[in-house]
């Protein structure tokens, strides 16, 4: 799988950005392939398995690998530094039981890291390619 990178530079790979479920793909995801974000136009929200394989219990706040978050202070872009906000990130994965809601993932270092929240809720979207 090959992940997007968040900046702190107010683009939209912004680590500060939100959205709703419909926004993270009509918006996030639709951006990022008319753009061809680094040479690729086939970027995807991720599904619950694929964003929770890249939580890493042995850290906390965030609770993701360095390579997910380093060089995040002051402005900073996809090219020099990576960022991750110990908070809830959209996955593609609806709810069985309730299409009103999805799968979101906490990098947070909690022991229960996926909750299901309504997609009407604005959370953080990580993009990635590849897969399936």
């Amino acid at each position: 799988l090959m992940w997007e990178k968040h900046s702190d530079d107010g683009s939209i790979h912004d680590k500060d950005q939100t959205y709703t479920w419909a926004a993270a793909f009509a918006g996030k995801i639709a951006s990022l392939n008319s753009s061809g974000f680094a040479g690729h136009s086939d970027w995807r929200l991720p599904n619950i398995r694929e964003l929770r394989s890249i939580v890493n219990h042995s850290k906390q706040q965030p609770a993701i690998s360095n390579v997910f978050n380093f060089g995040c202070s002051g402005i900073c872009t996809v090219l020099d530094c990576s960022c991750t906000v110990s908070s809830g990130y959209w996955s593609s994965s609806s709810r069985a039981h309730g299409p009103s809601v999805a799968w979101v993932v906490f990098f947070d270092g909690g022991r229960r890291v996926a909750f299901y929240k309504s997609k009407s809720h604005g959370y953080y979207v990580r993009a990635v390619r590849g897969g399936f």
